[in-house]
Order: structure tokens, then sequence, then C-alpha cells
């Protein structure tokens, strides 16, 4: 009797306390090197230390993430697959470029936490005579030679947009974007000289200039960012321009609470905590405590699309 009385009591404990049986598969919807995955990255390295879970990499690029997230749906919501979309890839512009595409609704996702934010920017070849937000405009202006700039997501090209925008100048025959399976990808290409510039997230691309093989023209802010305090705003030549890389941890629709509730214990304290702090300064990355539950996503997702969408409609899709 004393036996069954125990286990009476310890059921609701055990179904309670999940975790994952087995190492859980994480689905990046870009290559390998994206600002999803370093961000990713530095929090599951203090999950995996101090549960003992296991996050394996899944890349499926491609119609700038949505074959990924279109497939991420269709997972078991068993708490064994997770995903890192981006914030304007996967909530903004889908439903304006990709209707025909994209096959979820991203509001049905179950999010977890934003890790991070890191601001967009525009860099150049070293070889490039283009130094300055100003000069770059010139250059578009004049219209002398094609200006190809090298994106690996659609809030990139939201940026190049936006910029051609306020410039008044017909884009078309100005500025040509060009698609990469992510911002790794793209800024190779800048770096071997295929293409003279891009725009990423200033997390991916200025390691880079570090090593001397890319050259930051401005970023596309409205404030100085922390560590880059003297770096030349974009928006001084683009009032407004002002667009991150951001990057949400979501479960597939449906999945229950419990297992929610897990994730949300165990990474919005490592998203938070001192040690991922430092490693997110050292990659040009903030956190906003105000998108750590699953509201302040979804609220910061429909601010973004309120923001985003009427821009995204007045653009040709690719």
């Amino acid at each position: 009797m004393l036996k069954k009385f125990i286990a009476l009591v310890l059921l609701p404990v055990t179904a309670w306390a999940w975790q994952p049986t087995k190492p859980v598969t994480v689905i990046f919807p870009n290559g390998p090197g994206a600002g999803n995955e370093i961000s990713f990255r530095i929090v599951a390295s203090i999950v995996e230390r101090q549960t003992g879970v296991k996050f394996n990499s899944e890349y499926r690029p491609g119609a700038d993430g949505n074959l990924a997230i279109n497939h991420f749906v269709t997972v078991p919501a068993d708490g064994h697959t997770v995903s890192v979309p981006a914030c304007q890839s996967n909530w903004v512009t889908p439903e304006v470029w990709y209707p025909q595409i994209a096959k979820y609704n991203p509001m049905d996702l179950e999010p977890v936490a934003n890790i991070a934010r890191s601001p967009l920017a525009f860099w150049a070849n070293p070889k490039s005579l283009i130094n300055t937000p100003d000069e770059l405009i010139a250059a578009i202006r004049r219209k002398e030679r094609p200006v190809t700039v090298a994106i690996g997501g659609g809030g990139h090209r939201l940026a190049v947009e936006y910029l051609v925008d306020k410039l008044r100048v017909p884009g078309g025959d100005r500025v040509e974007t060009v698609m990469y399976k992510g911002p790794a990808q793209a800024l190779l290409d800048v770096m071997g000289g295929h293409v003279e510039f891009g725009v990423t997230p200033v997390a991916v691309g200025y390691p880079h200039v570090l090593a001397g093989k890319l050259k930051l023209i401005g970023i596309a802010d409205t404030r100085p960012l922390p560590g880059l305090e003297t770096a030349p705003l974009m928006s001084r030549a683009a009032p407004g321009l002002s667009i991150h890389g951001c990057w949400n941890l979501v479960l597939p629709p449906g999945t229950p609470e419990h297992i929610q509730k897990w994730y949300a214990e165990q990474f919005v304290p490592a998203i938070r905590s001192t040690e991922a702090g430092a490693k997110f300064r050292e990659n040009m990355m903030y956190i906003t405590p105000e998108e750590h539950s699953p509201a302040g996503v979804r609220a910061a997702m429909t601010q973004l699309q309120r923001t985003w969408q009427p821009i995204a409609r007045r653009i040709k899709p690719e």
C-alpha cells in the first residue's frame, strides 16, 4: 500500500519533469554560419552543459527559408525538433513574396524566445573604391556601372530596397540583389571579388573585417552599435533605415505546454546569462528581454509585419 501511495505522489512530478530523451534536431532555414546558428550555439552550449541534452544541426536552405519551415511544421511536436527562423524571412516576407511556396502561418509556430538581434550592415570587397554610405549612394545615383549586392535573406533585400526607395532612384536599373543560401555564403562571393557589395547582419560580417577580408560601409541602424560606436550609420543617408537580423527559437505547432515549459526554463536563463551576454557582445549581438516569452515574440513579430510588409509589397518578388 505504501509503495502505491508513493507512486501516486510521484506521478505528477514525473509527468511534469519532461526533457528530451534523445538528441534534438535543430532545423536552420539557411546554410551554415548564419546569425541564427551563431546565436543558437552560444546558448545551446550552456543548455547542453547543464542538462546533457545534445543539439544536432540540420540545414535546409531554399526559397529564403520557407522550404525549411514548410517541413518543420510537419514534424512531430514531441520536443525533439526545434527551429531558429529569421524574423524578416519567416514572419514578414513569406505571404508577400512567396505566397505560392510558403505553406505555413508563422503565428502558428510555438515560440520560446527571441535569442538575439544584430543590425544589418552594408559591406564591400576590400578592393572596392567605395568606403562610406555617401560614396555608395553617389555610385547608385550616377549609374556609371551596375551596383550588385549579395544578400542572404529577405530582410537583407528589404534594407537594400529601402535605401533605393529613399534615394528616389529607379531601383530596377540601378541596383540588383543576388540571393544566396545564407549570409555567410553571400559574403564569400563579396570577399572573393565576384560581387562588390553585400548586406548581412553585423554578427556575420564583422569577423571578416577584423581579418582584412571585408570592408564595412555602414550599419543599417539609427543608433551606434556598442563596440562599433564610430561606424557610419546608413540612416544618416537614408533616414529611418533601421533593420536587424533577429532569430527566434520555435517549436512545431501544437507542441504540448509541458514541453514548451522545459525549453523556456532552460533557454531563457541561458540567453540572459552573463556567459551568453559576453559572447553576444563579442559577436555584435544584443538581447531583447521583452521577447523572452511566447506573447513577447508574437507581439514583436506582429509589429515587424506592420512596419515592413507595406514596404515588401512595393517590391517585385524575385
